[in-house]
């Protein structure tokens, strides 16, 4: 099939099936997939929550907390407005259909090609953000000190598998290469067959991924991969018979959304804005991921420190059986905030601070992360041996003397080594 289309008896089973794909898929998308227009907040244009809310309180008798819905993370919410959205569709198909019966009109085959252009500009556009945050170690961050310390039995399945992803930079960025390259060739016409294909696989391993390690965005993952399907679904018959018969077949393009040269020209003009938005407002947005993600002034400062002694106000404090006396302290322990300092006192009772400090002069000085920002520790620090360090400071009117022996990431047999390609040559 050329660009040129063919047009056919339509039957009332594609007539209902591909404007309910349209209805779902539209309304699906507005506003929350919107995700790749960085300036729009879009909980200020969504006319959901108070219809999504009504629905799911009168159809499945849930209760929702309206100050946190939970919108995105296969919550009560989610399913209710998935819910609302197919009756929805399936009403205004019903509409639909009957107001075309009176208007005698035919435009299926228009309204196929503009159902395949907004799925391929959406799940385009939304894995290339996906793909570059995975490409940056963004999504997932990269292994750090708080994630070496941690239990396995202190995880859940999600933030398991986002320790899991951030220990393999080639894996993580080698996906989201997948991602960006298959996003991209949905752009074009001519490529969205082999892009389809891509994501099709990409996707069909994502939701795996999720429903296994029970990650809260199974249902956005699933409906990506759905999109995907429904792009492969325009070429099932050549698929068929390459794949399954094995007999040749004929090109087929997606037909243009435009088919005079005047509108040609317009949808290219409007496609050319739109990408060029793109490649500017995910540069900007991933720019400041990225500075905030990795704007460390104090690299050399990052260990992990076990406290093995703490006089305070001159007093010896135990360490092994309060839940209120620091026993460790890690300095840039979270990849995804640096320039952060955790105090450990044991059972998961954590102090938590913002630090700056002067490497030269060896003083640092941290306050709460939350709280008040003048509530401020004052310390000197000097290394003794190559693993033990000597914290001298003041908070208020306490003092503070802090022996500890630190750990680096080159100290974990996790972090220590790289790929190794002949594993018996040490």
């Amino acid at each position: 099939m050329t660009d040129t289309i063919i047009h056919q008896e339509e039957t009332l089973f594609k007539k209902a099936g591909y404007r309910f794909l349209f209805l779902y898929v539209v309304l699906y998308i507005y506003p929350y997939g919107f995700e790749y227009i960085q300036e729009l907040t879009t909980s200020d244009i969504s006319f959901w929550e108070g219809m999504t809310v009504w629905f799911g309180e009168t159809v499945f008798g849930w209760e929702f907390n309206r100050s946190n819905l939970m919108n995105g993370f296969d919550s009560k919410y989610d399913y209710s407005r998935f819910g609302l959205i197919t009756v929805l569709s399936i009403l205004g198909t019903a509409l639909w259909l009957f107001i075309d019966a009176k208007r005698k009109v035919s435009y299926t085959q228009k309204l196929k090609v503009f159902l395949y252009t907004i799925l391929r500009y959406h799940v385009g556009l939304t894995l290339i953000l996906y793909g570059l945050a995975k490409v940056f170690m963004l999504q997932f961050g990269e292994m750090d000190l708080n994630r070496l310390e941690g239990t396995i039995g202190s995880h859940n399945g999600m933030s398991y598998l986002w320790t899991f992803m951030s220990y393999s930079k080639f894996y993580t960025m080698t996906s989201g290469w997948i991602e960006v390259i298959g996003g991209l060739f949905l752009l074009f016409r001519k490529t969205t067959f082999i892009g389809a294909i891509i994501l099709f696989i990409a996707m069909a391993n994502v939701v795996l991924i999720d429903i296994g390690y029970d990650v809260r965005v199974k249902m956005f993952a699933i409906h990506l991969f759905l999109m995907t399907l429904l792009l492969l679904a325009y070429d099932y018959k050549r698929l068929v018979r390459f794949m399954i018969l094995n007999q040749s077949t004929q090109p087929n393009v997606l037909p243009s959304l435009f088919t005079t040269q005047k509108s040609k020209r317009i949808g290219y003009v409007f496609k050319g804005v739109l990408l060029v938005y793109a490649l500017i407002s995910f540069s900007y947005h991933l720019s400041g991921r990225i500075d905030s993600q990795t704007a460390n002034q104090y690299p050399s400062l990052t260990g992990h420190h076990t406290i093995k002694m703490l006089i305070k106000n001159g007093d010896t404090l135990s360490l092994d059986k309060s839940n209120t006396v620091w026993k460790s302290m890690i300095i840039n322990g979270s990849s995804y905030l640096p320039e952060t300092l955790t105090m450990s006192k044991g059972n998961n009772f954590n102090d938590y601070f913002s630090f700056k400090a002067d490497t030269l002069a060896r003083t640092i000085t941290f306050h709460p992360m939350r709280g008040d920002t003048n509530d401020i520790y004052q310390f000197r620090y000097k290394k003794e041996t190559d693993k033990t360090y000597i914290f001298e400071g003041t908070h208020r009117q306490d003092t503070f003397w802090i022996k500890t022996t630190a750990k680096t990431l080159k100290d974990y047999p996790l972090t220590s080594k790289g790929i190794k390609w002949i594993t018996d040559l040490e």
